[in-house]
């Protein structure tokens, strides 16, 4: 059984990183390690995670690291370098693992040897654990499930309606190696990522909840203005950078999303005078 990495960026959560670190603990899948670096937290997120270590630091590997903060990108590559498995997973330190979230995603790699990536769905659930959604990508985001069956429809969806929330993404650690690693010159990664998948066919969709999405007042679904232009301004400078890894009517759908993103940033900027 190989090894699978579970990387959390975690970032004033202390509120919910014990929930975040018992999932992963209690997945059954068994040969797995948990890389954690504090991103500097301006709450008690350092004390909760370090009493967790202590209390099972015997049950699992663990390798933790607090220091200031340096973003997410940067978070994530440090993340990686840390890491020795295999497969990686990336877990928000507010989000939490369902139970066999890790084995069916491993399987599904497994049995598709083509591909490097797979995203699958998660629950949404509020500060209270109370579930809001019974699917972050269907109910939340309003993906279109008929399109995640194929590579053509995957394209389409992720250049013209990117709609995947929270911890659902595995990764062969050999993607990482051929295509490198997060942009650090990114605000968010995971836009970016997965355009670099669909443009080379490298992804597929399990149709299986993995894990649960956390809304919150502090998670990155509840901005403000000028922070919402700066995801904005990220989302079209992505779509630009992979202009040319798209052909023929999916780099028209590509060019119609950046007029439509740059009509956004410039309401939003007349918003915030």
């Amino acid at each position: 059984m190989p090894l699978i990495s579970i990387l959390i960026p975690a970032y004033n959560h202390q509120n919910y990183v014990t929930q975040t670190l018992d999932s992963i603990l209690d997945d059954n899948f068994k040969n797995k390690e948990i890389i954690i670096i504090n991103d500097g937290s301006t709450d008690n997120t350092d004390k909760v995670i370090k009493s967790w270590i202590t209390k099972n630091r015997d049950k699992i590997n663990i390798i933790y690291k607090s220091r200031e903060n340096r973003g997410l990108t940067k978070t994530l590559n440090e993340l990686l370098a840390l890491s020795s498995g295999l497969y990686i997973t990336a877990v928000a330190s507010d989000d939490y693992l369902l139970d066999k979230g890790l084995e069916e995603r491993y399987q599904y790699l497994l049995m598709h040897p083509e591909k490097y990536a797979v995203f699958a769905d998660c629950v949404v659930v509020d500060r209270s654990n109370h579930q809001i959604y019974s699917s972050g990508l269907f109910e939340l985001r309003n993906a279109n499930k008929n399109r995640l069956s194929c590579d053509e429809g995957i394209k389409k969806e992720f250049i013209s309606n990117f709609a995947v929330p929270g911890s659902v993404l595995m990764v062969k650690r050999d993607y990482y190696a051929q295509f490198g690693k997060y942009n650090e010159e990114m605000y968010m990664e995971d836009f970016d990522l997965y355009l670099k998948f669909a443009s080379k066919n490298l992804i597929g969709f399990l149709d299986e909840k993995v894990s649960a999405y956390r809304l919150h007042d502090a998670n990155m679904s509840s901005v403000n203005n000028q922070d919402f232009i700066k995801l904005l301004e990220d989302s079209k400078k992505t779509l630009l950078l992979h202009f040319n890894n798209f052909h023929g009517f999916n780099k028209l759908l590509l060019l119609k999303e950046v007029i439509k993103f740059s009509i956004r940033i410039g309401m939003h900027k007349i918003k915030g005078l």
